[in-house]
């Protein structure tokens, strides 16, 4: 009967090949072809491939089919191929071989390394590695400059544990962003480590598994996999590299975001991570990034230099502690939230005194204060937002967005915070919203700053290729159907529609203000100092050299001119 099936899939498989390689020949940059076991000739699922120190490669289905798809100017013929599989011996081959070859790749087993023994863990002997949980969490900035166009099969994450020398695994557990697919399917891999980074699988189970995703707009989630059925026992390593591989990935239906990474990282000083864009290129180091893997185990017996997986100290201090990472916290450390007409505002405070709201520009977050925040809350109470439908505030209306809507959100948190009176930091677009908080709610503030603010859209306030900018992503960004593309969309509509702020009104502001721009900010000069001449109580300030992201570029200047403005006692005379 085996060999029976056997016959009917290799006749299959031959089937496929000759209908996949006439498509081929219309497409020539892509291969396909099938993986199999060869002892018995069923499919071999889940085969990684990859061209050797190269980000190309896929892997193959649970059928064992797989299509490599890569530039002709991408592979020489002196590069290899490698195919592989746990429990199985690697195949290698040069590409001139390969693409020679009629592509059925045959594997067979490799001897088993690791014993397989089940074991009772003694109380006091289960011990964890890793951690899975923080209150501060991110994605590196590296990952977007990964490319989209290279699919997610075969990407693969990896930290670095130091364990006990005689364990057996009974659980993994991670935490994943949840928010972009329908579903993942993972393969966790051990590797020995050598010079810093993964070397060879130890592994001879295959530790294959599903995530679901969803809809929902929420923080990442812990996910756990009960690693006991494997039966996987580690002797004589004193680290190891746990990884995770996307085998799969089924995204949300009309989603485009093609996030490249799923599992996030807390920010340790020690720690690095690393990632890998396919099987068989070249792993990169994440510097002071935690990646959010854990494993519990069952310790047999204790090594001399047992490191326990779990950080000392809290988060919070870790990275108060770290001056290079303390701007990481801001935007991530544990805020509130408040609800507010279809959505939530999510915010922050710090400091004690008289309260100072920081509002930032169009698709930023909190985060974009990361260098006044600190400096700021020596002398005030900063309350610092997300506003709607950016970082972590949520929005639930599918209408266009409008500054009147901003402010009103603002009304609404200054109202849930029983704050009569507060001081507005409004950076590009919060400018914009301070302005019209302002007019709509003159009692409530106290002093302003404005950078980068305009009061109308269009050439005559903006800079015409900033302009142009806005319309290509709002165009490319129309015809996507997903939540996320549709929120990216009407930000950017926001920009090229809004705001029209009437001349005359401005003369109602009595609060002092003050107008800040970069010498060669995006907003015209011409505009800003409009700006300053219809606010009878304000002073302008051009920062010499400076651009729109001067609060961020020379937060030192900035931060003068803004503390000058609003500590009591300095007038704007």
């Amino acid at each position: 009967m085996l060999l029976l099936r056997s016959l009917q899939f290799i006749f299959l498989v031959i089937s496929v090949l000759h209908f996949m390689g006439r498509g081929a020949q219309a497409q020539s940059k892509t291969l396909n072809g099938v993986t199999i076991d060869g002892q018995t000739g069923l499919p071999l699922p889940y085969v990684s491939i990859g061209i050797k120190n190269k980000p190309i490669g896929t892997v193959s289905d649970s059928i064992g089919q797989y299509s490599l798809s890569h530039a002709g100017t991408d592979i020489d013929n002196k590069d290899s191929i490698f195919f592989s599989a746990v429990g199985y011996r690697s195949v290698k081959m040069d590409w001139n071989s390969f693409i020679a070859k009629e592509k059925i790749v045959k594997f067979y087993q490799s001897p088993q390394m690791l014993e397989v023994v089940n074991v009772k863990a003694k109380p006091g002997q289960i011990k964890t590695y890793g951690r899975s949980n923080a209150s501060i969490i991110f994605f590196p900035a590296m990952y977007k400059s990964i490319p989209k166009y290279s699919d997610e099969k075969g990407r693969e994450q990896a930290t670095i544990l130091k364990i006990d020398q005689d364990v057996f695994l009974r659980r993994l557990s991670f935490k994943i962003n949840r928010r972009t697919f329908r579903k993942i399917k993972f393969r966790m891999n051990i590797y020995s480590v050598k010079a810093g980074l993964p070397d060879q699988s130890i592994l001879h189970k295959d530790v294959v598994f599903d995530v679901n995703g969803t809809t929902e707009t929420r923080a990442p989630r812990s996910e756990s996999i009960d690693l006991r059925p494997y039966h996987i026992h580690i002797k004589g390593q004193k680290e190891i590299a746990v990884s995770l591989a996307i085998l799969n990935l089924e995204p949300l239906p009309g989603d485009s975001t093609q996030a490249t990474f799923f599992i996030p990282s807390f920010p340790g000083p020690l720690r690095s991570s690393l990632y890998r864009i396919k099987a068989e290129a070249p792993w990169q180091k994440v510097s002071k990034s935690y990646l959010l893997v854990e494993l519990e185990a069952s310790s047999i017996k204790n090594s001399k230099d047992d490191t326990p997986g779990n950080l000392p100290d809290t988060d919070a201090e870790i990275i108060g502690n770290t001056p290079s990472l303390k701007g990481l916290l801001y935007g991530n450390n544990q805020g509130k939230r408040i609800r507010v007409d279809e959505g939530e505002i999510y915010y922050e405070s710090y400091g004690k005194g008289s309260p100072l709201f920081l509002l930032h520009g169009n698709n930023e977050r909190i985060n974009s204060f990361r260098e006044q925040i600190e400096p700021l809350s020596r002398h005030f109470k900063v309350i610092a937002l997300d506003t709607r439908g950016q970082g972590n505030s949520t929005n639930n209306s599918a209408s266009p967005y409008t500054y009147e809507q901003f402010a009103q959100d603002l009304s609404v948190v200054m109202d849930s915070l029983s704050i009569k009176k507060a001081s507005l930091l409004g950076w590009s677009d919060g400018g914009n919203t301070a302005l019209i908080f302002a007019l709509n709610h003159p009692e409530n503030v106290e002093k302003m700053v404005l950078m980068g603010a305009n009061l109308f859209p269009g050439p005559e306030a903006i800079e015409e290729d900033v302009i142009e900018d806005f319309k290509n992503r709002r165009d490319s960004l129309m015809k996507l159907p997903d939540p996320e593309s549709q929120n990216q969309m009407r930000l950017a509509d926001l920009v090229l529609k809004e705001p029209h702020i009437d001349d005359t009104a401005l003369q109602r502001i009595a609060a002092p203000v003050l107008v800040v721009a970069g010498e060669f900010d995006v907003v015209k000069k011409q505009h800003t100092m409009l700006i300053h001449s219809l606010i009878k109580n304000s002073r302008l300030e051009i920062i010499p050299g400076g651009d729109h992201y001067a609060p961020l570029k020379d937060p030192k200047v900035f931060n003068k001119i803004v503390l000058d403005c609003l500590v009591p006692g300095n007038s704007l005379e």
